[in-house]
């Protein structure tokens, strides 16, 4: 004897069966294709967002530096002011008191030679440095010469010039003589 199986349920509920099996079957797949295509999308935004942030960082950082440029070159135009303003001060402040020039050419001035005028130039632009003229007279060349070996000698005293020499006759120095007097009378240039 064999056995056979009869199936009572209604054929309707089995072809509802199969179409629901068949339609999970195929929402699943549908869904899993659906999430990988969204997952992919999302992970293509985050990499692109991030791109985007990346570059929107970069033109933030450009806008902050251009910021930056401009406060540094305000920075260096004060700098340059400053820097004028400080050669300026050192120009007058490299320049030698006048008291020690006086009292320089007081101990390099010899008892036969003296001076009627003295000129100071402060030099103070910054191509110019501080310049000294003098006038005066000398009883003789050997003397003149002497105050300027002298004045040459001296440190404080640069590129000394001897401008003129001429021997100049004078009237009475005093009134105890009624003879003219030959004096030299000159004229010197240096820088200091």
């Amino acid at each position: 004897m064999a056995l056979r199986e009869i199936n009572l349920t209604p054929s309707e509920v089995l072809a509802r069966r199969e179409f629901l099996r068949h339609l999970g079957f195929w929402a699943g797949c549908l869904l899993i294709s659906l999430s990988l295509i969204w997952g992919f999308y999302f992970l293509q935004d985050y990499t692109l967002l991030a791109k985007r942030r990346k570059v929107a960082e970069l033109k933030k950082m450009h806008l902050n530096l251009g910021a930056k440029i401009d406060e540094i070159k305000v920075m260096r135009a004060e700098l340059n002011s400053l820097r004028q303003e400080q050669s300026g001060l050192e120009n007058i402040t490299l320049n030698k008191p006048y008291s020690r020039i006086f009292a320089e050419l007081s101990d390099l001035i010899n008892e036969h030679t003296w001076l009627t005028q003295l000129n100071i130039d402060s030099g103070l632009d910054e191509e110019t440095t501080a310049s000294l003229k003098l006038t005066g007279f000398s009883f003789s060349a050997e003397e003149l010469g002497n105050f300027l070996d002298q004045l040459t000698a001296d440190p404080l005293f640069k590129t000394v010039v001897l401008q003129q020499a001429r021997e100049d006759e004078t009237v009475q120095l005093s009134k105890n003589t009624h003879a003219p007097i030959r004096l030299i009378q000159f004229n010197i240039e240096c820088s200091i």
